[in-house]
C-alpha cells in the first residue's frame, strides 16, 4: 500500500474529509488532494501530524513505499518541524528516535496504545471562543469526541462520546467574573468542576479543581501533568511538540474511570488552550 492509500484510508478512518485533513495540518485541500493522488508526497511536518492525529506511527505510514521518507529528509533536512522528540533519517537509530518509536509502542493497534489529540483553533474571541468538535483518536481510530452541542457567548455545552458514538458524559462552559469555569459530569460520578482565577494580590493565575476526589500533580501549562482521583493515577497527560496546533498524549490507567479521567483531561486542555490564546493575543 503507498502513502496516499495510506492517507486516504487514515482520513477516512476518522471520518475527515480533504478538506478537514488539510485543515488539521494547515495546508490546502488540493495538497492532500495530490498527496493522495501521487502526484506529490509530504513533508516531514504533515508526516509527523498526521502519525499524531491518524494514531500511527511513521514507519507504518511509509510501509511499501520506502523511498518517499528519505525523498522527505533530503528536501525539508533544513526545516525538519516534529512532533514530540526527533525523527532520524531512515536507517539511523539516534536516542531521539528510539524515544520517538518506543513511545508509540510496537504495535500502533495494541489496546494499550495511547490516545492523541490534536486541539482545533477556537472559534470567535479569546473570551467567548469555543470549538465545534475535538477527537480523540487511538491506533487510528475514534477513542472520544468532544461534540459542542450549545454555544452562546461565553457559554457552551459539550457532550462526551465514546468512539460508539454513545453519550458518556458532558462538558459545560460558563464564567465566573472574567475566567472561565469549566464542569464535568459523568454518570455514576460526582460533578467535578476546574476554574481558572486570576490572584491580583498575587499577581498570578491559579487553577482550582473540586469534585470526585480529583487532583493533579506537575504544571499544567507544562510538559506533562497527571490526574489522581483518590489518591490513585487515573491519567498522565504529555504535551508534544507541533509545527501548528498543540497536540496531547493521554494515557488513561483506570479501565472503570476512562470517561471521568478523559473529561479532567479536556477541561485542563480546554484552559490550557485559552490561555495559550490570551497570551498571545494580549502580547500582540
Amino acid at each position: 500500500m503507498n502513502v496516499g492509500e495510506q492517507i486516504r484510508r487514515g482520513r477516512e478512518a476518522l471520518g475527515m474529509s480533504q478538506a478537514d485533513l488539510a485543515d488539521a495540518i494547515w495546508v490546502s485541500r488540493n495538497t492532500v488532494s495530490n498527496w493522495e493522488t501521487g502526484a506529490t508526497t509530504p513533508d516531514i511536518q504533515s508526516f509527523v501530524l498526521m502519525s499524531a492525529l491518524f494514531g500511527v506511527t511513521i514507519d507504518e505510514m511509509v510501509k511499501g513505499d520506502e523511498n518517499v521518507m528519505a525523498r522527505a529528509v533530503a528536501r525539508d533536512r533544513n526545516r525538519l518541524l516534529v512532533v514530540g522528540t526527533e525523527v532520524s533519517e531512515p536507517g539511523v537509530q539516534g536516542a531521539g528516535s528510539k524515544r520517538a518509536f518506543a513511545a508509540e509502542a510496537a504495535d500502533a493497534r495494541d489496546a494499550d496504545a495511547p490516545i492523541t489529540l490534536a486541539m482545533p483553533e477556537p472559534q470567535g474571541s479569546v473570551v467567548f471562543g469555543n470549538y465545534e468538535r475535538i477527537d480523540a483518536v487511538r491506533a487510528g481510530m475514534p477513542e472520544f469526541r468532544l461534540v459542542r452541542t450549545f454555544a452562546l457567548f461565553s457559554m457552551s455545552d459539550y457532550r462526551i462520546e465514546n468512539g460508539a458514538g454513545e453519550a458518556v458524559g458532558a462538558i459545560h462552559r460558563g464564567r465566573a467574573t472574567f475566567d472561565p469555569v469549566y464542569q464535568l459530569r459523568v454518570p455514576g460520578f460526582e460533578r467535578v468542576q476546574v476554574r481558572r482565577e486570576w490572584k491580583p494580590g498575587e499577581f498570578r493565575t491559579v487553577y482550582t479543581i473540586e469534585g470526585e476526589g480529583i487532583g493533579v500533580e506537575g504544571a499544567v501549562l507544562g510538559d506533562e501533568f497527571s490526574i489522581w482521583r483518590h489518591g490513585g493515577l487515573i491519567a498522565t497527560v504529555t504535551a508534544l511538540r507541533s509545527a501548528g496546533r498543540p497536540v496531547f498524549r493521554i494515557e488513561l490507567e483506570d479501565e472503570g474511570v476512562r470517561p471521568l479521567a478523559f473529561g479532567v483531561a479536556m477541561m485542563f486542555l480546554l484552559l490550557r488552550d485559552y490561555d495559550r490564546h490570551w497570551v498571545r493575543t494580549s502580547g500582540e
